[in-house]
């Protein structure tokens, strides 16, 4: 069984079959012309996946350096940054920006509310800001901030690059980058769009690298810098860095997985199991961390009942075959988290759900064995 172990967690997630075949392929030269070709699509298909015909990137390292480099591209010393912050990964954007001598504003809501949008607004009215980011996911509570309507507020109220974290949410939710004004949309590999752990992928405006020709210092981050890197996305014979060529194999893969699914299809699939799951957590009396009106459809945060102890908890459901994660930072010790993105299944779901009631009524909490199924399957039957 050792082997057999279903991730439920909010990434890495389960990466198909075909997907993990593909890293064991030979490895060519990445100035080969058939590497080039097979390179080529990926980078064709992210821009179907991005809802963007602007640049893309596809970088060697995980989101957290997708993060980074939107930040050090766009932010110079001094800058006011407006960084809006719902959780743990919120945060990453203040730390990053004060690394590279950004002045930044915080405008933080609770753990488990989303960030309201006329705050933003005010905010906005306040100063001129070089930058606002926003995490569309905030995976440490499960909350879907609105990034339409935040994209909408900062066009309509100002000057700054829009930086948004779809890293976990890109290929799970919906997300258009050129509708809603999106400058810098900044991704991973290893959640919703099921690759193992490796890749950060980003799409980037004209407007960005149009900046970058006009900022008064080099950018903070050489190996960051989009210009070190754009001449390779746009032909990628060329070189700057040796790529990851089995990764970009999988990424190949799953991104064409994802298009035969259909994005449209495939957002109605996340959200009616994320329905499922949270359906299920209610009957059976727990509580979730998020928001009702803002729960998203990629991860969700669940608040343990009295008497349950974290690890033990997710011991014994990593016994039963299901790994499960724990919460983050206040909420420590006070819940855990399941990823319900990328290839999840109903069949996965449902193994999830079982095998959370078996564990809780392991370790004596009451309640009506099997709700939680029941009600779940309830929601999957429009799937």
């Amino acid at each position: 069984m050792s082997e057999r172990k279903l991730l439920m967690i909010p990434g890495p997630t389960n990466a198909d079959p075909s997907v993990l075949r593909s890293l064991s392929k030979p490895t060519l030269s990445h100035t080969d012309s058939d590497f080039v070709k097979i390179f080529k699509e990926p980078l064709n298909d992210l821009r179907k996946i991005f809802m963007t015909d602007k640049e893309v990137f596809v970088i060697a390292g995980s989101g957290t350096l997708a993060l980074e480099m939107a930040i050090a591209n766009t932010i110079e010393p001094g800058d006011r940054i407006l960084n809006t912050v719902a959780g743990f990964f919120g945060e990453y954007f203040v730390k990053m920006s004060k690394a590279h001598g950004a002045a930044p504003k915080v405008l933080v809501v609770p753990w488990g509310r989303a960030i309201k949008p006329d705050k933003v607004k005010d905010a906005l009215k306040e100063a001129d800001y070089k930058a606002v980011t926003v995490t569309h996911v905030e995976t440490s509570t499960g909350v879907a901030n609105p990034i339409k309507e935040i994209g909408e507020i900062v066009k309509k109220y100002s000057n700054a690059f829009y930086i948004v974290d779809t890293v976990c949410s890109l290929g799970g939710m919906e997300v258009r980058v050129d509708d809603w004004n999106i400058d810098v949309c900044a991704s991973g590999s290893q959640k919703c769009i099921g690759v193992p752990p490796g890749l950060a992928l980003l799409s980037v405006s004209d407007e960005v690298l149009k900046l970058l020709e006009k900022r008064k210092n080099p950018v903070s981050f050489w190996y960051g810098d989009f210009r070190n890197w754009l001449p390779v996305m746009r032909d990628p014979s060329q070189y700057f860095a040796t790529p990851p060529v089995n990764m970009i194999y999988a990424l190949s893969g799953a991104l064409k997985m994802v298009l035969t699914e259909g994005l449209e299809e495939r957002f109605r699939r996340h959200h009616i199991l994320a329905g499922a799951f949270r359906a299920a957590m209610k009957a059976i009396n727990l509580k979730l961390i998020a928001d009702k009106e803002h729960a998203a459809d990629t991860v969700t945060a669940v608040y343990y009942p009295d008497n349950i102890e974290d690890s033990r908890f997710r011991s014994e459901m990593k016994r039963r075959g299901i790994v499960v994660a724990s919460t983050l930072g206040p909420l420590k010790g006070k819940g855990f988290r399941v990823g319900h993105m990328g290839n999840v299944s109903q069949n996965d779901i449902m193994s999830a759900i079982g095998a959370i009631e078996a564990t809780l009524r392991s370790m004596g909490y009451h309640f009506s064995y099997g709700a939680g199924l029941t009600a779940a399957q309830e929601k999957i039957l429009s799937l």
